[in-house]
């Protein structure tokens, strides 16, 4: 499984920070290599190498033309980082707490990768994921796809207070920032983006298969989550993409369920108090 651009950032960024700084405050140097000083803090050439795979794995050449261009900027990057400190801005920074986070997220992409390595995913995998979304989703010619707002709210009465508010011309995504218990996309006005009907829970989507362009329910819809007003901001015809197309995102879908699974599994065995 390849590594993702966002997780090669936490490698440099666990890097520069407990990397760099260190030696910068005195740490030996002893059998490490490095391309670079800036102001005497030393750019290892390991710093350098995570970047050169990073850069690889988007699909860029190893180069001396890349080579340089990394130097460059992970340069720029440590003049930076001394100069926020200089300003005393690390004080302001919870580094324990978010050097373990960098922790729990590497140390997550090298279990998946462990177990991807030994357990390839195979093209009867994919094409079978590809099959399981085909049916959840639906697949004729006149397959819509939908780009949603919503408001949900704990009861009927205030579903029905909003939706009247809606109907006197009050704006949508204000009132979903403010009353909406949706935490994932209130701050967005509601918006939860382009979604299928399969995609949605089914109270819903029985729902916006017979909604216009920027209509709003009339009436709540109740789930198990809430009471839910629906908007319709747009409106497209859907395509579904060929088997060759999807592969990218089957693999990923197939990663996830894997992911679920074991946390399921360790959740059942494991002592939490909370």
């Amino acid at each position: 499984m390849n590594k993702h651009a966002l997780s090669s950032l936490f490698f440099i960024l666990f890097a520069l920070v407990s990397g760099s700084q260190a030696l910068a405050q005195g740490g030996s140097t002893n059998n490490v290599e490095f391309f670079a000083t800036v102001n005497g803090a030393p750019l290892t050439n390991g710093l350098l190498e995570l970047n050169v795979k990073a850069a690889m794995a988007q699909g860029q050449k190893d180069s001396p033309e890349l080579q340089r261009a990394l130097k460059d900027e992970l340069i720029n990057r440590e003049l930076l980082t001394q100069e926020a400190i200089k300003r005393g801005l690390d004080k302001d920074i919870d580094f324990r707490d978010q050097i373990a986070q960098l922790k729990q997220t590497l140390m997550i992409q090298a279990f998946l990768e462990n177990h991807f390595q030994k357990n390839p995913i195979s093209d009867a995998q994919l094409r079978e994921e590809f099959d399981r979304q085909k049916k959840l989703i639906g697949e004729g010619a006149s397959a819509s796809q939908y780009r949603l707002s919503q408001i949900i709210v704990t009861t009927e009465t205030d579903a029905l207070d909003l939706i009247r508010r809606i109907q006197k011309g009050e704006l949508f995504g204000k009132l979903a920032q403010e009353y909406s218990i949706d935490q994932a996309s209130k701050a967005n006005g509601g918006q939860i983006g382009w979604v299928l009907p399969g995609q949605v829970v089914p109270q819903v989507a029985n729902v916006i298969v017979n909604m216009n362009k920027g209509a709003v329910t009339n009436a709540p819809i109740q789930t198990q989550g809430g009471w839910v007003i629906v908007k319709v901001d747009d409106k497209r015809p859907f395509k579904l993409p060929t088997f060759d197309e999807a592969k990218p995102q089957l693999r990923q879908a197939i990663v996830q369920q894997y992911l679920a699974e074991t946390v399921k599994k360790l959740r059942e065995s494991a002592k939490i108090i909370q």
